[in-house]
């Protein structure tokens, strides 16, 4: 076939150049260039990769591609030494660069380009006579190293049989190759024969592998002088350069298991002629090695890793039901009773209140959480977050809280844990509808028994019909809006209003938080204002549920409330023997609300499975077998936890110099604090720094001075929740009594801010004094900055007239 291109010459068409296009044609195209006048061989192969590279007018034929210069033998280091700046054209929407023909031939010219240029890529015949030629060199090298004597237990050896084996598996490949110049020869087998006197671990695997491109000519100069040495040569030249290799590897890693990583199975021998000893171990012996272990130690099945509980006969009492349908109740009722028993939740807030409904039942009941511990003597019952559950223990009963957190990324793990491992012949789990199926399907991959007990609400939940003005809200109603910033700020309007609210929010101490629903529930005051901290079983008397927002930034982005979250807060409303009936309603975007009510929530497919300590037991770096079981398989239905929050804080550890031991830094890893909040992160590491010099780990002291801030307090109350957690995580001694004062002072001193001096410690506009509204990022509110703005305009045109 044949196509006519344009010739642009000037700024018009001046007729047209005959292109033949197929590969049945391509002759027709070598006979056009015959009549080109008398142009080279490699000019002609420059207007075929002219042809084939879409080169279509004549400017650009003067200025030659990368592609086009490689296959004219130009190697990088030459391009950059021979050749100015190169220009860069557009091509198929990429930048290429390209060098003026002119500037390519006149280097060529050079005496350097002549010695360095590579050679044509063998064809046709050619290649047969270089693989036969390869056949021969095999053969001759194979009958060396067999011919050569030695123990089939020195290590060097056997790293020297693993170099023999790669060039003989690599050297057919290289009939391919370029044909090396002489010189090029020279110098490879010069080097490779050097090796037996001095070699350089780092420079073995380049001289390995410019041998291996010597094949085509050892094979074809078997009789030459320079080959005789290399027969008589050859074994002891592998062995020393192993020797070599090996010692430089065990003077940089003495701990390292040398014997293993040379008879590990299958051993990375193509990885000889591009990486050192040192990397092979570090990336394929290591990651294997901790694998195996790992399997070795670690069940497949984190059901497995429980032996006592799998030993046991466990039945399982599951209460399903959406919020404030009485599950919790049910499974208190039952734990009263019992002789012994725990109670797991999700929250400090609920294990203390699980502590002291049964204190109040006279039962003696001890809590401990990451933040605080209150052991009593005698006691037969503990309630504890999940996390705390002790494993050696054995109960007559367990409660576990919220049991749909198991699929939660960051948490999941304690959840699984407990229900897989708690040691209990009773077991009552508290869960929302969706999990029943995920739960039902661990249960009976441990071979335990199971009921199931289905709640439903006994106060129907109902959606409002039209939207809620916040400033005219009526006792009992809830407002939920999803940052600090907007609790304190809708708090502020309504005491503004004589409306005399409380005030719940994740950052709030747990105390304080205490305080303020005391304060809810003895009518001290009659509102609330939440984040969906309220939705995480917090019983609070609430006849409306009202959403001020219906999106909430969850750490990573602002979205959308998903309708478990809707459902898990709204179900807080009309609490049973309080209300005929509970509402929930929102102050906007009321339809999403009522979707969200109104849609059926996915069952859970997956658990999340955490590591055990047995990752001590593995003999390598604590980093790397983290990693090593973070990407091992486990069964369905797990996946494994989040396991990025300890690899920061075990690497930012190693960063600041500290040297612990594994079981420290896993310690360290566990404590529960922000790593991201400088102030805490300080505190840790200085904490961590009077440990390490065997000082004593002081309780940071009350902030003195001007008037302390609320933010300022909060960060108080996280730092002497830090200083408990580190010292119990590391057996320091801890004034309990002291600590609790101190708690005590602090929530106090915010419930006092909360209730007389709220709008001093929140954000206004800089101009009005109005408070801000919700997830507003600016200094003004949202009228000034209209006046701000209109008045800019104003000045800029009068300006521009000027």
């Amino acid at each position: 076939m044949v196509v006519y291109r344009p010739v642009v010459k000037g700024k018009g068409i001046r007729g047209t150049l005959p292109l033949f296009v197929g590969s049945k044609c391509s002759h027709l195209w070598e006979s056009s260039l015959s009549h080109q006048g008398d142009l080279c061989y490699n000019e002609k192969r420059t207007l075929l990769s002219e042809r084939n590279h879409g080169m279509a007018n004549h400017s650009q034929g003067k200025y030659w591609s990368p592609s086009l210069l490689k296959s004219r033998g130009w190697t990088n280091e030459l391009i950059s030494t021979l050749l100015p700046k190169p220009r860069y054209r557009r091509v198929n929407g990429r930048s290429i660069p390209a060098w003026h023909r002119d500037d390519v031939r006149a280097a060529e010219e050079t005496e350097v380009f002549r010695k360095k240029a590579r050679g044509p890529k063998p064809g046709g015949q050619a290649i047969v006579a270089a693989r036969s030629a390869i056949e021969e060199v095999v053969r001759m090298l194979d009958d060396l190293w067999s011919a050569c004597p030695g123990s089939s237990d020195d290590p060097a050896r056997i790293l020297a049989g693993h170099y023999h084996r790669v060039i003989l598996d690599t050297l057919p490949s290289s009939a391919k190759g370029r044909v090396l110049r002489p010189t090029q020869v020279s110098g490879y087998l010069t080097r490779f024969l050097a090796l037996e006197k001095r070699c350089d671990g780092s420079q073995l695997p380049g001289d390995l592998t410019h041998f291996v491109q010597t094949g085509v000519w050892m094979g074809e100069h078997l009789t030459s002088p320079l080959m005789g040495e290399i027969k008589s040569r050859y074994p002891h030249i592998l062995l020393a350069a192993a020797a070599q290799a090996i010692r430089e590897f065990t003077d940089a890693q003495p701990e390292a298991d040398l014997t293993a990583l040379l008879r590990m199975d299958p051993f990375p021998a193509k990885q000889l002629l591009s990486r050192p000893l040192g990397y092979l171990y570090s990336v394929c012996y290591v990651p294997q090695a901790i694998r195996t272990s790992l399997q070795v130690l670690m069940a497949l099945n984190p059901k497995d890793e429980y032996p006592e509980a799998r030993a046991m006969s466990r039945h399982f009492v599951l209460h399903i039901g959406g919020t404030n349908t009485g599950k919790t109740y049910a499974g208190f009722q039952r734990l009263k009773q019992a002789g012994t028993g725990v109670y797991l939740a999700p929250l400090r807030l609920l294990a203390l209140e699980a502590q002291e409904i049964l204190l109040k039942a006279g039962v003696d009941c001890s809590l401990t959480t990451g933040e605080e511990e209150d052991r009593r003597e005698e006691d037969t019952h503990v309630a504890a977050t999940a996390e705390k559950l002790d494993l050696k223990q054995v109960y007559e009963v367990a409660v576990i809280d919220e049991c749909q957190m198991i699929a939660d990324r960051q948490r999941g793990y304690a959840w699984t844990r407990a229900i897989l491992g708690v040691r209990a012949p009773e077991i009552h789990l508290c869960a929302a509808p969706e999990a029943k199926d995920l739960l039902l399907r661990l249960i009976e991959s441990c071979g335990d028994s199971y009921e199931v007990e289905l709640h439903r609400r006994q106060t129907p939940l109902l959606c409002m019909s039209h939207t809620v003005d916040y400033t005219r809200i009526q006792p009992g109603d809830a407002l939920i809006t999803f940052s600090k910033v907007g609790v304190l700020s809708v708090a502020e309007d309504l005491r503004q209003a004589g409306k005399e609210p409380a005030i719940i929010y994740g950052a709030l101490p747990y105390a304080t938080r205490r305080k303020q629903m005391e304060g809810f529930l003895e009518g001290r005051m009659e509102y609330v204002v939440s984040t969906d901290a309220i939705g995480m079983g917090l019983n609070l008397p609430i006849r409306r549920i009202i959403f001020m927002d219906t999106e909430k930034f969850d750490g990573v982005e602002r979205r959308e409330l998903k309708p478990e979250e809707i459902q898990q807060i709204a179900g807080r409303a009309g609490r049973y023997g309080m209300y005929d009936r509970g509402y929930v309603g929102a102050t906007q975007n009321l339809g999403a609300i009522r979707q969200g009510l109104n849609t059926v929530v996915p069952p859970l497919r997956q658990a999340v499975a955490g590591f055990s300590d047995l990752v001590l037991m593995v003999d390598f770096d604590l980093l790397e077998v983290l990693t090593e079981w973070n990407r091992m398989p486990t069964a369905d239905p797990y996946i494994k936890l989040d396991i990025s929050r300890y690899i920061t804080i075990i690497s930012k550890i190693r960063e600041t110099g500290f040297s612990l031991s594994k079981e420290q830094e896993l310690r360290a890893a566990n404590i529960p604090f922000d790593e991201t909040e400088e102030p805490l992160r300080e505190l840790f590491f200085r904490f961590l720094r009077l440990y390490q010099q065997g000082e004593t780990i002081e309780q940071p002291g009350f902030p003195e001075g001007r008037p302390r801030t609320l933010p300022e307090l909060e960060l108080f109350c996280r730092k002497l929740d830090l200083y408990f957690s580190f010292a119990k995580a590391f057996g320091c001694p801890v004034d309990e009594d002291a600590l609790y004062n101190q708690r005590e002072d602090v929530a106090e001193e915010i419930n006092e801010i909360l209730l007389h001096r709220l709008k001093n410690n929140i954000r206004f506009c800089a101009r009005c004094g109005a408070a801000l509204p919700l997830h507003h990022h600016g200094r003004l509110c949202e009228v000034c900055f209209q006046k701000q703005r209109r008045a800019a305009g104003g000045r800029h045109r009068e300006s521009r007239n000027r």
